[in-house]
């Protein structure tokens, strides 16, 4: 009997194609062991761990050219550097799924807590946030694609955050937060507590609705109010409802922070 194996035979050993052996070959990563004279490829023992460590190398998505120039180097020294950057590589996209979880689990959160207290006034404590503008609107100004593709801020996921929108006198900026120190910050909300509320937009007439709204809530019960009013667009939050925008409507005011209103 033969010791060595056919290229069907190896493919199914290493649970692996015989399309894919014949491209490892065509790069000069793995050779048969001899082809025999009706041209049958053959490989042996070497050529099956020769071909498993190439699979490994793959699993860890290392390109195949590298492999080949590994390989025609024969140094313990590159495996190792590879192994480690490979490493470094899995460390990363591990990091990176974490964050995507976590990103997940604060939209459905808001999403459910959205429910809870949409069409209602709240109060609560809200931390320093820091806002880089996007763009300012005068009054009767529109906001439009245009505008925000010429003012767009240079490497920033502007709709994976929300975005907000400060109200002061006759002009509205355009923001999106930011961390403290990197890039410095345009504006500075300062910490404490908030009366807010949630609620949904189908139209800029909306928005001023809401406004009104709060203007005359805020007269109704006397509350001091500390800062301007700031409406927070829940970008990711309006993929639930197509016809709808997920806003929220924040002012600052002197309260305690365990009194509530509705």
């Amino acid at each position: 009997m033969n010791p060595y194996l056919t290229i069907g035979e190896l493919s199914k050993l290493m649970n692996v194609s015989i399309h894919q052996i014949r491209y490892f070959e065509e790069k000069e990563i793995l050779f048969p062991s001899y082809i025999d004279n009706n041209q049958y490829r053959m490989y042996g023992i070497d050529e099956i761990y020769q071909l498993a460590h190439i699979l490994l190398l793959r699993k860890l998505n290392i390109p195949v050219s590298t492999i080949n120039q590994s390989m025609n180097k024969s140094a313990t020294n590159d495996y190792q550097q590879l192994l480690e950057k490979s490493l470094n590589k899995i460390n990363s996209e591990i990091n990176q799924l974490i964050m995507l979880q976590q990103f997940v689990q604060k939209v459905l959160k808001e999403h459910a807590d959205y429910g809870n207290m949409e069409g209602e006034y709240q109060i609560k404590h809200v931390d320093n946030r820091y806002l880089k503008k996007w763009l300012v609107l005068e009054d009767n100004e529109t906001l439009t694609a245009r505008s925000l593709y010429e003012k767009r801020p240079q490497n920033h996921h502007l709709f994976e955050t929300d975005l907000h929108y400060v109200y002061d006198s006759e002009q509205v900026t355009l923001c999106f937060e930011t961390i403290e120190t990197t890039p410095t910050p345009d504006i500075v909300l300062e910490k404490g507590c908030y009366l807010y509320k949630a609620f949904f937009v189908t139209d800029d007439q909306d928005v001023d609705h809401e406004i009104a709204k709060l203007e005359h809530f805020l007269n109704g019960h006397h509350y001091m109010v500390l800062g301007p009013i700031i409406i927070l667009e829940k970008s990711y939050l309006s993929m639930f409802n197509n016809d709808k925008l997920h806003y929220e409507l924040q002012i600052q005011i002197e309260h305690a922070l365990d009194d509530t209103t509705k």
